[in-house]
């Protein structure tokens, strides 16, 4: 005989302040099945701290199995939002327990969905629970928000590194002090997969206690966390995928707690991660130092190091374009290594490039690029004051005209800002040229040094790309 299935689910925040808890879920259905003599044997499915918004649940996953099998004859809730706040979720669901022919009940919202006013019924509940939810998340992200922008509290998990203390991020000095190594060999050259490599021989596992993973090792190297800035609202989760929303709508607080690495060094930690990316398969091979960085104008595709040995024995070391590689599409298709690496190591050398540059550094360069960065927070935090009064007008908590004013004086705000942002912004290049001056001297030793490993990472951390026109022509782009 059929089995009939009751569906629990309760978030740990409803069971704490709103009193939705298990017990009293399981008798309302089991005296609901009583009332309605509904016959068959009763299991209880219990997701136990669970949140609605997703249908990756363990206990739902498993009573839905048993319906696929058959082995269900009913399925009841005490209310739709127990079951999922997705419209389109609810109605994929009812719709396959009614193709197995699996009866669906609420003993909270009475409906029969094998009649189309019972479906009315369920979609038009289920629309208020998708928008009952929508609201909450809303609510919820403006209160995040609040408290990003007015104070310094923690509000993630945090990342290695870090111990929260009194709701504050405070430096775990041991974990700390692992963190400056692994920075310390991706400056060096070293990939995401040789220092977990590394982390996992040594012992270190993560916060959760599981080894690091090539992910982890990345992801924990480009967070701003490690530098004492705190990102919010730069992901969100969509029907179960994460995503990433665009920079411009990200929350940066510059100085939200002690930083383990400076944020000079946060910068060329993100340059090295970057700059190792281009070289591909072949990262780490020193016989080519430009791997990844070189480009063919005429077709646009990436050069790649390639080596031939004559029967006379005689050595041929090129980068050769892609395009004739594969296809045999282009005519200009290769320039001599050591050419076009001295041309690079002299361009970066000399003296009428950067001649005097060092002395055009004041404390003026390097504001602009501070301001710059605190107008863009500025211009973000009125956004959300905009957004903030159109709520209000809208729930009717203001009045029109004091909608208006405060539209206005925003808008003044904005303008005064958005001024100066353009000033700022103007000695940026600047500031950015000086700071590669400073960068290109921090790595002269690596530069002349005779190990070819240690000149290749710093000519990918210093060079954007090299263009090359008709096998002899060079051009050399520098990452400011």
């Amino acid at each position: 005989m059929k089995k009939i299935a009751l569906y629990i689910r309760v978030s740990t925040d409803e069971q704490a302040l709103k009193g939705n808890s298990l017990n009293e879920q399981e008798e309302r259905l089991r005296a609901y099945c009583h009332a309605m003599e509904l016959e068959g044997e009763i299991e209880t499915f219990i997701d136990d701290g669970y949140s609605a918004g997703s249908m990756k649940r363990p206990a739902l996953t498993r009573m839905l199995k048993m319906a696929r099998e058959k082995k269900l004859s009913m399925v009841v809730i005490t209310k739709i939002d127990r079951l999922c706040r997705n419209l389109k979720d609810l109605l994929m669901l009812v719709d396959e327990l009614d193709e197995i022919q699996c009866g669906f009940a609420s003993a909270g919202e009475r409906f029969d969905t094998s009649t189309a006013a019972g479906r009315m019924v369920l979609q038009i509940l289920g629309a208020f629970a998708e928008f009952e939810r929508g609201r909450n998340r809303e609510r919820v992200r403006e209160n995040m928000l609040s408290i990003v922008t007015n104070t310094d509290k923690a509000v993630s998990r945090p990342c290695f590194g870090y111990n929260v203390v009194d709701s504050k991020y405070v430096i775990n000095q041991e974990e700390a002090e692992v963190v400056r190594k692994m920075v310390e060999w991706m400056l060096q050259g070293e990939g995401a997969h040789r220092v977990m490599r590394r982390l996992n021989d040594m012992g270190v596992k993560t916060k959760d206690g599981k080894s690091f993973t090539q992910l982890s090792v990345g992801k924990l190297m480009r967070r701003e966390t490690i530098a004492g800035m705190f990102v919010y609202n730069r992901g969100y989760t969509l029907r179960g995928k994460s995503l990433i929303r665009p920079e411009e709508e990200w929350i940066v607080i510059e100085e939200h707690h002690e930083p383990i690495i400076d944020r000079e060094t946060f910068k060329r930690l993100q340059i090295a991660i970057t700059a190792r990316k281009t070289s591909g398969k072949q990262a780490d091979n020193e016989r080519w130092l430009l791997t990844g960085l070189v480009h063919c104008t005429h077709c646009g595709r990436p050069m790649f190091g390639r080596y031939r040995k004559k029967p006379s024995g005689k050595e041929y070391f090129h980068y050769v374009c892609s395009s004739y590689m594969k296809r045999a599409e282009c005519f200009h298709h290769f320039i001599d290594r050591d050419l076009l690496e001295n041309t690079v190591f002299d361009y970066l050398m000399d003296a009428e490039n950067y001649s005097g540059r060092t002395e055009e550094v004041t404390t003026k360069d390097s504001q602009n690029e501070v301001d710059a960065a605190q107008l863009k927070a500025g211009l973000k935090k009125l956004d959300i004051k905009m957004q903030r009064q159109i709520e209000l007008f809208e729930d009717a908590d203001i009045s029109k005209e004091d909608f208006r004013i405060a539209r206005d004086r925003i808008h003044k705000e904005r303008m005064e800002i958005e001024e100066r942002l353009n000033k700022a912004e103007t000695g940026t290049r600047a500031a950015l040229e000086n700071e590669f001056i400073k960068r290109l001297g921090s790595m002269n030793n690596e530069l002349h040094s005779k190990n070819r490993g240690e000149q290749k990472n710093a000519l990918r951390q210093l060079i954007k790309v090299v263009e090359v026109t008709n096998s002899s022509i060079i051009n050399v782009d520098v990452r400011l």
